[in-house]
């Protein structure tokens, strides 16, 4: 048995047809110890690890860099050397990598030269590269690659498991760059298999196990995260947590109008307790400071929702304008000793302001210590169809036949589809064309496209990211290359800095009724009995309002007639799945026509604003 160095996923984009789960179920198959995959990008790295180790197979992981006079395989052979990969390859997103980009950065590395550029290999020599190799796909390459060293190695570069794929690959290929059958162009693409049925007509026996001693070599594992907050400085020679209970104190006389009582001061010093515990005294700070930038910028940001809602010290410190203690909101659902998570404080900004505000905390933390979050647009059934039938030359109107077939929001895939709508069936099998666009379609469905960007999500560090984790540049700013489920056990904490619509809107009225009529209105000081406004809910007149617009939203307002602020609250969270069993009990006890009653009497003073029904939603 040996070791596949260079295998390519589908994670290098639209230029492999292999999948994680399909190598990993390959290599079982066939026994493999271990397996590298070498992108030419980190994007897979994570899941590629996490799968192998379930399955007791030994990660490698590598990655191809482009030069400008040929290309190199490098291998993390330990955590050093997986840092080693993040900083090439997050310089590879700004530039072109030199040769004296990996003089700067091998530690810890193995680099493997592909035999078509041998004049490369002896560039690198030069520069003394501990473990260098020439790598060889072939018998005539093997005896070639000796004239210039004994370290040779089997490399043969997989694109796909099995012969039978080749004519997939060419499609996904036109797809990347373009193309339809139409163009000339030919694609090397043969020979290109991880399956290789007799290994030894490419290779000699002895340079075959070099490919183990490789694998040997390589030995990544992740060290316990540490928690890599952002620092934030300001803090009048205070520490951090010192600073935070400062501020916090002060916020909580301002908000009250120096009428504090016990229950506040109390639940006050809780939380700053818990907040010091578990080490987010600087997390406060860094969200304190951004939104602070914001208001002083008349920038509109949201009173706050979600868990951090349920925090005093967001409310004292300006980040929430939502009282906890007067809506008897539970910090633990925020932040608990007992259920170790990171703080989840999501910011709603105008979405025409979400930029500037994020520009603030780079140029305040560094370009390299804060960034947005990589998602993937994938072939998914639509598109896959689309982008297939463009490089077959398929008519539109053929297409859009077929694709109207296809629902929208549907968690079949195309194959099963085609089973079950005997419309789509038919249409697909009356043409040889759409069957074999199909075929296709079918089997590149729900691979990578392209690369975009986290809706809301921001990493903020407390050192370059790039030592951490590999990035990726979009738009003149980072994006981390790992998705968001691999951050958090990094040490990384994912902060929401979302753009509404609705509140550049809002702003705007403000803004014009201010111009127009000469009133400034404060945000936070609308009333929340306004009878006016809680008649437009009771009518239901809600077009054009988040969460209220959907037609059974309003039947049941209508049925509830809502009458305060809590039972616009309670309407959001009834309507939902599980909770929505409860409406029409919940409408009967509040105009009297059903028993108000409790599972158990101690259980009145939680339940007793919502007629003794749990609505588990703050």
């Amino acid at each position: 048995m040996y070791t596949p160095l260079y295998v390519k996923t589908n994670y290098s984009l639209l230029s492999s047809l292999i999948t994680i789960d399909k190598l990993i179920a390959y290599c079982l198959e066939n026994h493999f110890t271990s397996i590298a995959i070498t992108d030419n990008n980190m994007f897979g790295m994570m899941e590629f690890y996490k799968k192998c180790k379930k399955n007791n197979l030994k990660p490698i992981i590598g990655l191809e860099l482009s030069l400008e006079n040929g290309k190199v395989l490098l291998y993390a052979k330990d955590y050093n050397g997986y840092l080693t990969l993040c900083k090439l390859d997050t310089l590879k997103s700004t530039k072109t990598i030199t040769l004296d980009d990996i003089n700067t950065y091998h530690d810890s590395v193995i680099v493997i030269v592909p035999f078509k550029y041998n004049e490369l290999y002896n560039e690198l020599n030069n520069i003394n590269i501990p473990d260098l190799y020439i790598g060889y796909s072939n018998k005539q390459e093997e005896k070639e690659s000796l004239l210039y060293t004994k370290n040779i190695v089997f490399i043969k570069e997989s694109l796909y498991i099995d012969t039978k794929e080749t004519e997939y690959l060419k499609y996904l290929l036109m797809i990347r760059d373009g193309k339809t059958i139409s163009d000339d162009i030919n694609y090397e693409i043969d020979n290109h298999s991880l399956n290789i049925t007799n290994i030894y007509d490419y290779t000699s026996n002895e340079n075959l196990f070099t490919t183990n001693k490789i694998s040997d070599m390589c030995n990544l594992e992740f060290p316990k995260s540490e928690l890599l907050l952002p620092i934030y400085k300001e803090t009048n020679g205070l520490s951090s947590h010192d600073y935070l209970t400062e501020l916090s104190k002060f916020g909580l006389q301002k908000r009250l109008n120096n009428k504090v009582t016990n229950n506040y001061v109390e639940r006050l010093n809780y939380e700053l307790s818990i907040i010091k515990k578990m080490g987010f005294s600087n997390y406060f700070l860094v969200v304190y400071d951004f939104i602070k930038y914001a208001k002083k910028n008349k920038i509109l940001v949201g009173p706050g929702r979600g868990s951090g809602a349920g925090s005093l010290v967001c409310f004292c410190l300006g980040i929430t304008d939502i009282d906890p203690i007067k809506y008897d909101l539970l910090f633990e659902r925020f932040l608990n000793p007992e259920r170790v998570t990171m703080p989840d404080i999501d910011t709603d900004f105008p979405d025409i302001y979400r930029d500037q505000v994020i520009n603030y905390v780079v140029e305040k933390y560094g370009i390299k210590r804060v960034s947005g979050i990589v998602t993937f647009g994938t072939l998914a059934a639509k598109q896959a169809l689309r982008d297939t039938s463009r490089v077959l030359n398929i008519p539109n109107y053929q297409i859009d036949l077929v694709s109207k077939q296809i629902p929208n929001f549907t968690k079949d895939k195309l194959a099963t589809l085609y089973q079950k709508n005997s419309e789509l069936k038919s249409l697909i099998d009356s043409d040889p064309k759409l069957t074999k666009m199909y075929k296709i379609a079918s089997y590149i469905e729900g691979f990578p496209r392209h690369t975009s960007s986290h809706a809301a999500g921001i990493i903020m560090c407390s050192k370059d990211l790039d030592e951490v984790i590999p990035l990726t540049m979009s738009d003149n700013m980072y994006l981390s290359e790992f998705t968001m489920e691999y951050l958090e056990e990094l040490g990384l904490l994912k902060m929401d800095f979302l753009g509404l619509k609705t509140l550049t809107t809002i702003m705007n009225i403000i803004s014009d009724i201010e111009k127009n009529e000469q009133v400034k209105i404060n945000f936070q000081d609308i009333p929340l009995d306004d009878t006016k406004v809680l008649n437009i809910f009771a009518k239901a007149d809600t077009t054009g309002i988040f969460q209220f617009e959907s037609e059974g939203m309003k039947q049941f307002l209508r049925k509830l007639k809502p009458n305060s602020f809590e039972d616009i609250f309670a309407a959001i969270a009834l309507f939902r799945p599980g909770p929505a069993v409860n409406i029409d009990s919940y409408i009967r006890r509040k105009h009297g026509l059903e028993k108000v009653t409790y599972l158990d009497p101690t259980l009145e003073p939680i339940l007793k604003n919502t007629y003794g029904i749990f609505i588990y939603q703050e």
